[in-house]
């Protein structure tokens, strides 16, 4: 009987041929001098660490004790995590940003995106995610808060914790969900000033029209952003809550002397929504911005089923939802504002929430590493390198996310006629590595 799973020379030919992915690792870099195992190998250990789905760099070593995956990673030996960190810590960002860019690049020459359009626009989402917390160990890029907790004896005491929080935009709406890029907050900044950043670096990256409409939490309805919005020329969906509290209650006020402009049902497998819309165009965005916008309002009755004691019963709660946006009214009507607000949860599910369950995103890497090389400050003493390692494996995380998704959900056919999920697809290739290469010696 054939065997059907995938293998990994199947898989490196589908990145070679389509990513460069041996160029691509072939420009990687770090902060070593003349090391022994090369930075093509280390980028490719922990790139092939990710898409097995890897927890750990301990777990990475001992895969790397087998000489297959040594030959695959370009390794002349066997190496230990501690290589990897102290090349990781002083890893050039550069490349792996360059090697993302190209990769979202390549997918939407080849309309990977294009399925997913809506009335004929891409949409991308931007959001924050918290990656780690420590009371005990902290780094020089660490942001801090008061928190309040108890002591062994019940009594309640303040510490200080510290965090790393970065914020992300994705494309959401087609199957292959790629991160475009990432900015970290730096301490002392909050998240808006990190997403300014990083919508400010995104037409740098990619150009303006990469897509076209931009969906936004509640936290992002500031003016600056919607300026550096219109300024890149996309479109934006924003969540509307009381913190604009101005064209919140001008909304609200208008819409309560109003019934709704429309009405339907929203069926989706076991839940059926019965939806109520307003919609309403002029509003000022604030005070010191009187710029007109246009405001969505969503009253939202869900009705589903659940079991509680052994039987079958129906349950219906409550929602209500507000959206400003830029879209006009009359290619974008109600209906589809509202599924584009809505849309904006898959950056936290099929983003965020798949890269934290399945790929040990909040695992910490090399979070306070001081195992990194050292150069020559200003003063010609010798001083570790800043450290980049939690940078460097979050941008080679992402990379493997989005080439490991494309090759599942548009390459393999295995994966089409057998609905493999790309868990599945990920425990193959890892069990490929297990097998023993070809003999190379002639027969005796």
């Amino acid at each position: 009987m054939k065997d059907r799973s995938h293998s990994l020379p199947s898989f490196s030919t589908f990145l070679n041929k389509g990513f460069d992915l041996r160029s691509h690792a072939g420009q990687m870099a770090d902060a070593r001098t003349d090391p022994d195992i090369s930075p093509s190998s280390v980028f490719l250990a922990l790139f092939h660490a990710f898409v097995f789905r890897l927890p750990s760099f301990q777990q990475l070593d001992s895969e790397l004790a087998h000489s297959y995956l040594q030959q695959w990673i370009g390794a002349e030996r066997a190496f230990r995590d501690d290589t990897l960190r102290y090349s990781l810590c002083g890893f050039d960002l550069d490349p792996l940003e360059a090697m993302l860019v190209d990769v979202n690049r390549r997918l939407k020459r080849s309309k990977a995106f294009d399925q997913g359009r809506v009335q004929g626009r891409l949409v991308a989402a931007l959001d924050g995610i918290e990656v780690l917390s420590s009371f005990s160990r902290r780094c020089e890029n660490c942001l801090e808060r008061r928190v309040i907790g108890k002591d062994q004896a019940g009594r309640k005491i303040e510490q200080t914790q510290y965090y790393h929080r970065a914020v992300g935009c994705q494309m959401v709406h087609s199957p292959v969900k790629p991160f475009l890029a990432i900015e970290w907050l730096r301490p002392g900044e909050g998240e808006d000033t990190a997403a300014l950043r990083l919508l400010t670096r995104l037409p740098d990256l990619y150009g303006s029209r990469f897509f076209d409409i931009l969906l936004l939490d509640a936290l992002y309805a500031q003016t600056p952003v919607l300026q550096l919005i219109q300024k890149a020329r996309w479109d934006a969906v924003i969540s509307l809550k009381q913190n604009s509290r101005e064209l919140y209650q001008s909304a609200m006020g208008l819409f309560a002397h109003r019934p709704a402009d429309t009405s339907f049902t929203d069926r989706r497998a076991h839940k059926t929504y019965h939806v109520q819309l307003w919609d309403t165009e002029g509003l000022p965005f604030t005070v010191e911005n009187p710029e007109p916008v246009r405001v969505v309002r969503s009253e939202e009755v869900l009705e589903r089923n659940r079991f509680r004691q052994g039987k079958r019963t129906s349950h219906s709660t409550d929602h209500e939802w507000l959206w400003v946006t830029t879209l006009p009214r009359q290619a974008f009507p109600a209906a589809i504002v509202r599924q584009l607000g809505h849309s904006r949860w898959k950056n936290e599910n099929n983003g965020w929430m798949d890269l934290t369950k399945h790929c040990a995103f909040k695992h910490g890497f090399l979070h306070a590493c001081q195992h990194r090389p050292k150069q020559i400050n200003s003063s010609g003493e010798r001083e570790p390198v800043p450290n980049r390692g939690l940078a460097a494996v979050t941008l080679i995380l992402l990379i493997a996310f989005a080439l490991t998704s494309v090759f599942v959900l548009r390459h393999s056919k295995l994966a089409r006629i057998d609905h493999l999920t790309v868990i599945a697809v990920a425990a193959q290739l890892h069990a490929w590595t297990s097998k023993a290469p070809p003999s190379i010696r002639a027969p005796d």
